[in-house]
């Protein structure tokens, strides 16, 4: 049975293997998983690949992918997303990732992110920090709202969580300043990770998008829960993530709290 340390190094070696695959295959078929969600064969290719890698060396584990689902195990559990990101593999757009997570006890233990194009490998074992390409990360020090970039997606495939989404824009725009659509949550977490983002929010995701990227944020010591009134985002799939010093403010924004001199103006 490998040591976490020993599968931290397996997941970096297999997010790697696959990220070079996918740089490599650029002919592919498109299929509509459902409405504006692709598939291609890449992605299950990807996935064979990480899944056929992983359990010949942990065939205790289980894994759990966005492809193929879900197999038991009586050991620890693999969260993997063979392409985070499958719109932008397929127009060529760069911020696509590979994203493989380990869990352990209920707990989530390593986190790696790879970026093919850009050949960035994002990666994170809990209590021993973040790096990428080996070189550590840490969260950035923004504090005033004001100052801050946040990331976002747009919760586009659900209708409801669209609309909720879109209903928060206008106060997200006055007060923060920018906001970004990358096009992969696992890659917009490790922009908080890296700094060069300072928060980021999206509704109704899966667990195998924000797993890895999750271990990435709370390692380079920023914060990662579920919106406001919620439970835990590994539940609910809501996520709010950021540096830790705007988190508050976001989340209020997040529920709609207007700025107090907003508040003060209405009144």
């Amino acid at each position: 049975m490998l040591s976490l340390e020993e599968k931290f190094e397996l997941a970096k070696r297999a997010a790697q293997k696959a990220g070079a695959y996918l740089l490599n295959h650029r002919s592919f078929r498109v299929q509509a998983k459902a409405h504006h969600d692709f598939v291609t064969e890449c992605d299950k290719a990807s996935e064979r690949m990480i899944r056929e890698m992983i359990l010949a060396e942990c065939p205790e584990d289980g894994f759990f992918g966005e492809e193929y689902g879900e197999t038991s195990g009586s050991g620890g559990r693999w969260i993997v997303d063979p392409i985070d990101g499958t719109t932008n593999f397929i127009k060529n757009l760069p911020m696509y990732t590979v994203s493989i997570a380990y869990e352990q006890g209920g707990v989530l233990q390593l986190g790696v992110v790879y970026c093919p194009p850009l050949n960035e490998l994002y990666a994170a074992q809990r209590g021993k920090g973040a790096t990428l390409n080996g070189e550590r990360i840490r969260v950035s020090e923004i504090s005033d709202p004001g100052d801050a970039v946040v990331s976002m997606g747009f919760a586009h495939r659900n209708p409801g969580n669209a609309r909720r989404t879109h209903g928060l824009l206008p106060a997200l725009v006055r007060e923060l300043s920018d906001l970004r659509r990358m096009g992969s949550a696992a890659y917009d977490l490790c922009c908080v990770a890296s700094g060069r983002c300072d928060g980021f929010f999206e509704l109704g995701i899966y667990l195998y998008d924000f797993a890895a990227g999750r271990v990435m944020v709370e390692e380079a010591g920023g914060k990662v829960t579920g919106w406001p009134g919620e439970a835990d985002c590994n539940l609910t799939g809501n996520v709010i993530a950021s540096n830790g010093l705007i988190h508050g403010r976001l989340e209020e924004l997040l529920i709609g709290k207007p700025h107090t001199n907003e508040s003060i103006q209405e009144a």
